[in-house]
């Protein structure tokens, strides 16, 4: 039976709906967090590509609440443990793309994005996302690798040259368990 809308705006849903449990954790997955990203300085563009899959590039740490994570060269390391992964760059006139979480230290995808394609001159640059969940036994290093279809050697994303830094490639790691 549907409720009028007399009777649906004078429910109050907090009494109908009540919470009685507890709220904890240090993030949205009440878990630890690693942020990582590419910042370059106002007006850098984000890089020239090639044909293929290609490292993105990795430089700064924003948040690091993981014991035993790390970034070194483009490479994130991260001990043994359950994670969540949400990452997303720029790709302009690049054809097909998509995104990959890359073990490099097995040789092996942790977690692949959806594929897109980005065709002829459009004036827009849209972000490509990889997201899920993945597992490790031991410490491992990943990169964030992103293909490209068609190089332009400027695909990995335009500088906006607004005075602030520029951020291409930004890569959030929560440890679930």
């Amino acid at each position: 039976m549907a409720l009028s809308k007399i009777q649906a705006e004078s429910m109050n849903l907090a009494d109908t709906y009540a919470f009685s449990g507890t709220v904890s954790g240090t993030s949205v997955f009440g878990s630890t967090l690693l942020h990582v990203q590419d910042q370059k300085s106002s007006g850098s563009n984000g890089g020239s590509d090639s044909s293929g899959y290609q490292v993105r590039t990795l430089n700064t740490v924003v948040t690091n609440e993981i014991s035993g994570s790390s970034l070194s060269s483009n490479a994130i390391t991260l001990p043994t443990g359950t994670y969540y992964i949400q990452a997303s760059t720029p790709a302009y006139a690049s054809g097909k793309t998509r995104l990959r979480l890359r073990n490099v230290t097995d040789s092996s995808n942790a977690v692949i994005g959806l594929n897109g394609e980005v065709s002829g001159t459009i004036a827009v640059t849209p972000r490509y996302f990889v997201t899920g969940r993945f597992v490790i036994g031991s410490s491992k290093a990943f990169k964030i690798e992103q293909y490209v279809g068609t190089a332009t050697n400027s695909s990995l994303g335009h500088a906006t040259g607004d005075g602030l830094i520029e951020i291409y490639t930004d890569v959030q790691i929560w440890k679930v368990a």
